[in-house]
């Protein structure tokens, strides 16, 4: 089920571009490839270990996998494999932000959020998009625990701002 096309613009006036948000005071976590189910749980799991109220999961985006026989040289079977984005309520320092991913990156032993976690403390700062990536849609709210009215409402204020960019783009281009 797809959403409405009112909810996000239709096409990507930049696509080179990848808007997003780069706070340094919310728990944010990019999940690639992962089931919802999964990241519902790692997700609860930060929020009991870490006293945290409350978080969101965004679908970010999927990709379609192809199952190749050698031996017939084609793809013998398709599939989508998901990501998401997690963003929780409670307003963190940097150092909270830095011990949470760190746990959690050892607790799910998945080496593609420890390449992404490693690339933030690089960067220096704690990076999910809220616009269009290539041809991909923003992100889309898909789950919802506990409090949202702290970091949540930031963050999806935020997103509304440059969403809301993007119509205006897309306006002025008809």
């Amino acid at each position: 089920m797809h959403p409405p096309k009112t909810c996000f613009p239709r096409y990507n006036p930049f696509p080179n571009v990848t808007l997003g948000d780069w706070d340094n005071d919310i728990i944010k976590i990019d999940w690639d490839n992962r089931f919802r189910c999964e990241v519902k749980r790692y997700s609860r799991m930060m929020c009991e270990s870490s006293n945290l109220v409350g978080f969101m999961i965004l679908e970010s985006s999927s990709r379609t996998r192809h199952v190749l026989d050698e031996q017939l040289g084609k793809v013998v079977y398709k599939y989508k494999t998901k990501s998401y984005h997690t963003v929780f309520n409670e307003p963190v320092s940097y150092d909270k932000i830095i011990s949470c991913l760190a746990w959690l990156c050892m607790v799910v032993k998945d080496q593609k959020l420890t390449d992404w976690f490693l690339m933030q403390l690089i960067k220096g700062t704690f990076t999910l998009r809220h616009g269009f990536k290539g041809k991909k849609s923003p992100p889309r709210i898909v789950y919802r625990y506990g409090s949202q009215d702290k970091q949540i409402k930031k963050f999806l204020d935020n997103r509304k701002f440059i969403l809301d960019f993007f119509k205006k783009l897309e306006k002025k281009g008809d």
